[in-house]
């Protein structure tokens, strides 16, 4: 489409209606979920930019732009290094952004890239932000014109570029890229459609964890072509003193599923995924009747250099590949689907840790030392800074990513709703249920629980079905002694008080019952038989209940882990706390005592 005789900043209304598909949306829920926006005070800068907001209405659509949730993340950093000595950042301030507004059924995601650096570069990226946002809200949910199919919605999103760059011009802004994006719900499915709008090389990208991931925005760069890394190839703000560069200005939509993971990233990210900016591949050379393709070999018959050469598809589909290795990785290690602040925190990770090499140079405190060196020497530490340099992998710039999952605030209100109905079925209300009768031997979890987000799946998933299950001790017959944790005290009475399943107090009658019967005939206690060369153990004090009577040294691998002592008898070996752990060891240590007892 040609951008050239488009005249801005007019209000303009661009015709796309035979280059999109129709597709039929339902109606979009007002009920904001997440309003989050950064760095620092984010696209509020662009109203108040001394950081103090005296207005208390809503700012662009929304009253606070702090409220974030697992759902829906941004984070933005800077990959620069930080000067040794003054312990400034280099490339200060940030001129990345992001925006984020998601509700029950959509959102919208907005990132934008200052191009350069400087003061001028940070307002215009937030003042894009501003003026999208305040645009695309007021329009849907302000004036209730929301979109019915998904060529409205590519107009909103065009028209909120046009507002973008009114706000820029507005507030004096410099240059930045821009890429917008709406997550709606299909009518009539479980699907959702993500419909973006870019310009420069902000970029969007839909994470699936059946399908991988692939980029939305692919027709605003040719993967096929070179690009210079150093050329955004548009940009919003006045380029030419009033218009904006256009040149890669792109529509783009897919479909994605409940669970899916829309996320946009600005170049900071996305090149740092590429393999020849990460020194693992060389790029292809041109080719040249000329050129000899051969490669020379060491004297010792190895290849001067074993980095295979890509091509710029090859490289795009290297780069999804190694997003997808690195978010793998990370579900690997937490035996869990990763959420939308989880994924932002492990590409930004990785992207830290591939540039690490060249900020270790830069913040070389000897680079930065005093000391008189004269022109040739200057001339000759600079040319091996650069040499280091380019063999470091990375790229240093700023880097920001922000992500969005599909569905995500849909599926806890269907969980709560499906645990009702299968209560009710049940015959028994929610509330009384017992952590242990509901299927799968999973206790109910509240609807605002953070726990009702996270997901388990393997191990874990199986290790909290086994908390669940009732202990063995539950199903022993009454009279059975068991015994009871450490640091409680026996009640008077077990029926006077509910106990849970997995830790039930046990009677400790039946002893003291052996011991009474054992001395109601007598008028003195016997003496306790003890070891004459092995001293009692520093574990029976006399604070210890009288609970278990205990003789031998067979049985002393067979007690609760109870510190217990008898006031008539002491084991001989006994140095440390008793066991009791079987109901056949409690019989034996009955038969045994009342054995030992009568011997006496």
């Amino acid at each position: 489409m040609d951008q050239k005789n488009q005249v801005w900043p007019g209000n303009l209304l661009w015709n796309v209606a035979d280059d999109l598909p129709y597709v039929q949306l339902s109606t979009l829920d007002e009920e904001v979920m997440v309003s989050y926006s950064g760095p620092d005070t984010g696209l509020m800068y662009a109203e108040s930019p001394g950081g103090n907001n005296d207005n208390p209405g809503p700012v662009a659509g929304c009253k606070t732009w702090n409220r974030k949730e697992p759902q829906g993340y941004g984070i933005c950093i800077s990959l620069y290094e930080q000067h040794p000595i003054s312990m400034k950042m280099s490339g200060e301030p940030l001129a990345d952004a992001f925006a984020l507004c998601a509700r029950r059924n959509n959102a919208i995601l907005l990132i934008a890239d200052g191009v350069n650096w400087g003061e001028k570069s940070r307002l215009a990226a937030r003042c894009a932000l501003y003026g999208s946002m305040k645009y695309l809200n007021y329009k849907m949910f302000d004036k209730h014109q929301q979109p019915s199919t998904t060529q409205d919605v590519i107009t909103l999103l065009r028209k909120s570029l046009d507002e973008a760059h009114r706000a820029i011009l507005a507030r004096d802004g410099g240059l930045t890229t821009m890429c917008a994006c709406m997550v709606v719900p299909v009518a009539n499915s479980d699907q959702y459609v993500a419909c973006c709008v870019n310009v420069g090389d902000s970029y969007g990208f839909v994470y699936s964890h059946n399908q991988g991931i692939r980029e939305v925005t692919i027709g605003s760069h040719d993967v096929s072509s070179e690009r210079d890394i150093r050329d955004a190839g548009g940009a919003l703000g006045p380029v030419d003193g009033q218009n904006p560069e256009l040149h890669n200005l792109a529509f783009s939509m897919t479909f994605c599923n409940v669970g899916d993971i829309v996320f946009l990233t600005t170049d900071g990210v996305s090149d740092n995924f590429d393999p020849v900016v990460t020194k693992i591949a060389l790029p292809q050379k041109a080719d040249d009747s000329n050129f000899n393709k051969t490669v020379p070999n060491n004297p010792n018959g190895s290849l001067l250099h074993s980095k295979p050469e890509m091509t710029p598809k090859e490289r795009h589909v290297y780069s999804m590949k190694e997003m997808e290795r690195v978010i793998h990785e990370y579900e690997l290690l937490t035996e869990e689907q990763c959420s939308a602040q989880e994924f932002c925190s492990a590409m930004v990770q990785h992207v830290l840790t591939v540039t690490d090499g060249k900020r270790k140079i830069l913040e070389n405190p000897a680079l930065y030392a005093k000391r008189k060196l004269t022109s040739a020497e200057r001339k000759r530490r600079d040319s091996e800074i650069v040499e280091k340099m380019s063999k470091a992998p990375g790229k240093l710039d700023h880097a920001s990513i922000i992500a969005f999952e599909v569905g995500g605030f849909m599926k806890n209100i269907e969980e709560i709703e499906s645990e009702k109905v299968e209560m009710e079925n049940a015959g028994r209300p929610l509330e009384s249920a017992a952590p242990n009768s509901l299927p799968g031997l999973t206790s109910p979890v509240s609807p605002t629980s953070p726990s009702n987000i996270a997901k388990k799946s393997g191990p874990r998933k199986f290790l909290s079905i086994l908390k669940n299950l009732p202990s063995p001790t539950t199903s022993s017959s009454p009279s059975s002694p068991q015994p009871h944790h450490l640091g409680s005290s026996l009640p008077a009475s077990n029926s006077s008080r509910p106990q849970s399943p997995l830790a039930i107090p046990i009677s400790p009658r039946k002893f003291p019952k052996l011991r009474r019967q054992r001395f109601s005939s007598r008028d003195s206690e016997p003496e306790t038989p003890a070891s004459p060369s092995i001293p009692e153990s520093p574990f029976e004090s006399e604070d210890c209940n009288p609970n278990v009577v205990s003789s031998g040294a067979n049985m002393i691998d067979s007690f609760s882990p109870v510190h217990v002592k008898s006031p008539h008898f002491h084991s001989a070996h006994s140095s440390g706390p008793l066991h009791l752990r079987t109901r056949a060891s409690r019989r034996q240590v009955y038969s045994r005592s009342v054995s030992f007892e009568s011997s006496c």
